[in-house]
């Protein structure tokens, strides 16, 4: 019988050895033997086996979704570099309005936009047609601090009442800090600032003047409802040249599968002052300047409709259709589609 005792408390701390069971460890073999008998120490190993779970559950899973090779480069530098904030991969990034729409996000992402922008037949450039691509980058130093390059590119123009023209776009540069990140309760607040140089065509109505737009974007998620928000301010270094203005955009996205969300978008822009380039009382909203001399005052509001596609597992294509909420002729969107395609790593 003796044993058989020592038998079995032989192999309880052998068992205990090897499930790393912490309350285990420190019960005297001969009670746990009998615990074990009885079956009281069930619940207590479970719990044990529940909490380690758990616990890794919640230190995997955030990083689970990177690239190895990004992985690899965080830990020979240091935690967060190109890995970013993690813990929001149930949100989706924003379609419309890509200049001026940043989502609070800490990522490392390339995202190639295309825009087709119509203008009215009635407004000011008497109809024509705008076409933009570009490429943005984004690459998060920390957790908290990613380095953001919204704007470059190259854009076509064809208005009627100006020559039809082509050339580079302005380049804008940032950083973006996450100020609180709440992942359990899926609640985000960024803020920063681009900085745009006055490096573009003037035939594709780049180049009007050197600007600063501080920003600040929220993003909020509700089981499969997800909101995010932005404010930004354009500030003109030269208000001869370019209007000072407010633009602001919101985002509504419903998980209606895995890889499927339809999404509506509400954009808007508020000008502050006037300029004097041009005797227009509309501006070129988000993509460029006139420098309107009758701008003060206006608002411009539009809505989007689309959707976001996860194609694969790290490329993800959103779609949106834009139309203003307001008269036609009183700015320069007759309508817009937006194709926005986010590559993350």
């Amino acid at each position: 019988m003796q044993n058989n005792k020592q038998f079995s408390t032989s192999f309880f701390v052998l068992v205990a050895a090897l499930t790393g069971l912490p309350s285990v460890q420190t019960v005297h073999a001969e009670e746990a033997v009998s615990a074990f008998a009885l079956g009281t120490l069930t619940p207590t190993l479970a719990l044990g086996q529940a909490e380690d779970s758990q616990s890794t559950s919640i230190t995997t899973t955030s990083s689970s979704s990177h690239p190895q090779w990004v992985k690899d480069i965080e830990a020979k530098m240091w935690p967060g570099f190109l890995t970013g904030l993690d813990g929001y991969d149930d949100f989706v990034k924003p379609v419309g309005m890509p200049l001026y729409f940043e989502d609070p996000f800490i990522t490392t992402d390339l995202r190639p936009f295309y825009i087709y922008h119509r203008i009215p037949d009635r407004s000011v450039l008497r109809g024509g047609q705008v076409n933009v691509v570009a490429m943005q980058i984004r690459i998060a130093l920390t957790e908290r601090l990613a380095l953001i390059a919204t704007k470059d590119g190259y854009s076509w123009v064809d208005s009627h009442v100006t020559s039809a023209g082509d050339g580079w776009n302005d380049l804008a540069i940032g950083l973006k800090y996450a100020f609180h990140s709440d992942p359990q309760a899926h609640f985000l607040v960024s803020g920063g600032f681009r900085w745009e140089w006055e490096n573009g065509s003037s035939d594709a109505f780049q180049g009007g003047d050197q600007e600063l737009s501080p920003f600040v974007s929220v993003a909020k998620g509700w089981d499969k409802w997800h909101f995010i928000g932005a404010l930004s301010g354009r500030i003109p270094m030269n208000h001869n040249a370019a209007n000072y203005s407010v633009v602001w955009n919101l985002h509504l996205d419903y998980e209606l599968t895995d890889t499927f969300r339809p999404l509506i978008e509400i954009h808007g822009i508020h000008w502050l002052s006037n300029a004097k380039r041009l005797p227009f009382g509309e501006d070129y909203l988000d993509v460029g300047s006139l420098g309107a001399a009758k701008a003060r005052g206006r608002d411009f509001f539009s809505a989007g409709f689309g959707f976001r596609w996860q194609a694969l597992d790290n490329v993800s294509v959103g779609l949106t259709y834009e139309i203003p909420l307001e008269s036609r002729a009183s700015h320069l969107m007759d309508h817009r589609f937006t194709l926005n395609t986010t590559i993350s790593f």
